[in-house]
């Protein structure tokens, strides 16, 4: 009896929310555009809460209070730009450092010809770590490691 993969792969998703997950992830690729190049400098999104907050690291506290009068205006430009069934509730900032947050996702911008080493794709730790969250709910190894790979191989191809 054949399966439909496609059909498997959407019925997982929607069962361990992974839609909602890799919809967020979104914000990472869109941040400097909806706060603009001089608040992403002292701004960067870390994480979700479970109760869709969205924890922004921040240089220091003048940038905090600065941010703190733009929260909803950011929240507003988030939300237009996230598909249906991501809304971002609220923005927590807290004081941390930037750069190392931002490093984590800025490796989308690596050059592909330093992304291949003898042959084989590197994906960068961000691709993998969301890979892996994403697929800790299921309990079979095999079929853990096979979505894994597809989850990758689709990535490489954006």
């Amino acid at each position: 009896m054949p399966f439909n993969v496609t059909g498997i792969v959407k019925d997982l998703a929607l069962r361990y929310g992974w839609g909602v997950r890799l919809s967020r992830g979104m914000i990472w690729e869109i941040w400097e555009e909806i706060v603009g190049p001089q608040v992403s400098i002292h701004a960067w999104p870390e994480r979700f809460t479970e109760r869709d907050i969205l924890v922004v690291v921040v240089s220091d506290s003048v940038w905090m209070q600065q941010l703190c009068f733009q929260r909803q205006l950011f929240i507003d430009g988030l939300n237009v730009r996230l598909p249906s069934g991501t809304e971002i509730k609220d923005i927590r900032f807290v004081l941390g450092d930037v750069a190392e947050v931002r490093s984590r996702w800025i490796s989308h911008k690596m050059p592909k010809k330093d992304m291949l080493k003898k042959g084989k794709v590197q994906f960068p730790k961000r691709a993998l770590d969301a890979a892996n969250d994403m697929m800790e709910p299921v309990r079979d190894q095999e079929l853990r490691q096979a979505m894994k790979d597809l989850y990758l191989k689709d990535s490489e191809r954006k």
